[in-house]
């Protein structure tokens, strides 16, 4: 047909047609139109991903109002004439509640009114769903733990709770990222957890709990340098060995806080540091390895740090023999920190004075200085020069020397205990005026043995003060005794009531009671008092000083030379002068006794010095006592 045709058709409709129809037509299309963009709910898919929005024109957007308690309504793309928003082509929703599984109906009008009303339907999926059965492995407790999500959520906020402190979660694609690092928990431990999600400022609901397991840290497991060693060697490289395989790790070396330079390798269970550079030696370095990461995600407990040293050449870090009382033949042996060069001559570098010496290299690490013969309290010196050198050519850069001298001392065997043990004196002085100083009588007095033997070293050490003088001390009458810690000696015998005074009785009253035949079967039966007897008639000293336990308290004879000193004693260390009182002072009779016989029957000044403690004893407490009888 053609196009006049048509046209022709149109005209002759429209003039013949009743002008109501075409009114009427026109209406039924408006309503179908109306009904199709307002009566008629669009629908909207919700998401929990991002924005839920919809493509939607509307007309003057700032005049509509939103009509839902579910949501709030807002419009994207919009068209401006200057500030004024004519239209836009996106209706976006926002939860105003936590949005549940199903349908909700929202509306926009212009300024809330029933005309012109819009209106849609927003359906809400389930929620995502967190996969917490992937939590049954263990977990590192250093990084941040991931929890598997069915989808990603961003509408709602998460806490992990552990040990009743919370972590932080935050959606990370599928995943809930939450950063337990600062729960600091410890690694290789089980705790119970729990999943709370939240919707803006609404009560948090369970998600989900159980139980979960941090692995276990990482540590060192081995190292080619120790925590506190000195490093003798000249290494090129350090190595770590730790009891898992790593995937990083980040290591400081410090020299006075200055970093050192090295090249770090990480492979399996293995950290090695080449250092660029010969470590300085003579220094002290702190290495820490601050952080790990194993290749199953644990770290370290906390930075594992160690302070080392590197060495210079040998240095002398032992010498067997002290500065005082050193045998006069006896052979002095040097250790030294590290092995000593076979291919040097220490020979030239090692001087003696003071006497005649040979000079022996034992080991790799010692050297044997041979005494010939020195004089008694000879002093001598013992002088390293620098320049010895070490097994890894390492010199030493300072002079060493040692002072010392031989005893000053002569021992004498005065006799034999009952049981074949020698009865020994020191003797210091070979001229003057003697001052003798006696100890365990009773075996079972060991602080006068005791005090004896530190007065002996006090008097080693203190050679200058005994010139003039001539000092004995003995510092066990009764080895057998102070063995057996009896009272007695080996025969049941009280020694101290076996000597041969008017007093002397066989059976005697003792801090027990009565012993018969306590006293000896006669005086001087035993051979300890017998030897004693001989070898105090031989020496007769000026004054002899006995000491006993326990009782705090000092006796001097009655013949007064003693008297004065056994009040000086008392007075200064602290003890009750019982001078003229002394068998008052004690609950028993006194028979036979070594001081009341070496007064009485030899003429010679005594005086008994009773501790405060059988066992304790206090050289400082006595020593300026026992200095001041010597003269």
């Amino acid at each position: 047909m053609k196009l006049a045709q048509v046209r022709h058709r149109l005209v002759k409709f429209y003039t013949q047609t009743p002008k109501k129809y075409f009114v009427l037509g026109g209406v039924g299309f408006f309503v179908v139109v109306y009904a199709l963009v307002f009566f008629i709910p669009k629908p909207v898919s919700f998401s929990y991903t991002g924005e839920t929005c919809t493509r939607q024109l509307t007309l003057f957007p700032a005049t509509q109002k939103g009509i839902s308690d579910d949501y709030d309504i807002s419009f994207k793309d919009t068209w401006n004439v200057g500030s004024v928003p004519i239209s836009s082509l996106k209706a976006c929703f926002i939860a105003k509640t936590s949005p549940n599984e199903g349908v909700k109906v929202a509306g926009i009008a212009p300024f809330g009114s029933l005309i012109a009303r819009k209106q849609f339907s927003i359906t809400v999926p389930q929620a995502p769903l967190a996969q917490l059965s992937t939590l049954k492995d263990a977990v590192p407790a250093t990084k941040p733990l991931l929890v598997p999500m069915t989808a990603a959520d961003a509408v709602h906020s998460y806490k992990l709770k552990i040990a009743n402190k919370e972590a932080t979660c935050k959606a990370q694609d599928n995943d809930l990222s939450c950063d337990i690092t600062p729960l600091k928990l410890d690694q290789g431990t089980e705790y119970d957890y729990s999943l709370h999600r939240q919707f803006k400022q609404e009560r948090a609901s369970d998600v989900g709990s159980g139980k979960i397991k941090t692995l276990k840290a990482v540590a060192v497991a081995d190292s080619s340098v120790k925590p506190s060693q000195t490093v003798y060697d000249r290494p090129k490289t350090m190595t770590f060995a730790m009891d898992k395989d790593i995937k990083t790790a980040s290591i400081e070396l410090l020299l006075d806080g200055k970093p050192v330079k090295f090249d770090k390798a990480v492979k399996d269970k293995a950290i090695t540091l080449t250092l660029e550079a010969e470590l300085p030696r003579e220094k002290t370095y702190i290495l820490t390895i601050k952080e790990v990461e194993a290749s199953d995600g644990s770290g370290l407990v906390e930075p594992y740090t160690m302070q080392f040293a590197t060495s210079g050449g040998p240095q002398v870090s032992n010498v067997s023999v002290g500065q005082t009382g050193v045998p006069q033949s006896g052979a002095i042996v040097l250790t030294f920190d590290q092995n000593v060069s076979k291919k040097q001559d220490i020979g030239k570098l090692i001087k003696f004075s003071g006497g005649n010496v040979v000079i022996q290299k034992l080991n790799d690490t010692q050297v044997r200085v041979q005494l010939s013969s020195l004089p008694l309290c000879q002093a001598f010196s013992i002088v390293i020069e620098p320049g010895l050198e070490s097994e890894y050519n390492l010199a030493s850069t300072k002079k060493w020397s040692f002072s010392g001298k031989t005893i000053c001392y002569t021992t004498v065997q005065y006799g034999t205990s009952l049981k074949g043990r020698p009865l020994i004196a020191y003797q210091f002085g070979s001229s003057g005026s003697t001052t003798m100083y006696v100890g365990a009588i009773h075996g079972n007095e060991t602080s006068s043995s005791g005090l004896m033997k530190a007065w002996v070293s006090e008097l080693e050490a203190n050679p200058s003060r005994l010139e003039g003088k001539r000092i004995i001390v003995i510092p066990s009458i009764n080895p057998d005794g102070v063995a057996a810690n009896t009272r007695t000696n080996s025969r049941g015998v009280n020694l101290n009531r076996n000597f041969p005074t008017s007093s002397w009785v066989s059976d005697i009253n003792d801090t027990d009671g009565t012993h018969k035949g306590g006293g000896g079967a006669s005086p001087l039966s035993e051979p300890e008092a017998a030897a004693l007897a001989q070898y105090t008639r031989q020496i007769r000293p000026r004054l002899l000083l006995s000491f006993h336990a326990v009782g705090s308290l000092v006796a001097g004879d009655a013949g007064g030379y003693s008297a004065g000193f056994a009040a000086r004693y008392a007075s200064m260390v602290g003890y009750r002068d019982a001078t003229n009182s002394s068998n008052s002072s004690f609950e028993y009779d006194i028979t036979g006794s070594y001081e009341d016989w070496t007064y009485r029957n030899e003429g010679i000044p005594s005086m008994v010095i009773e501790l405060g403690s059988y066992g304790y004893f206090s050289i400082a407490h006595h020593r300026n006592a026992l200095w001041a009888m010597v003269q």
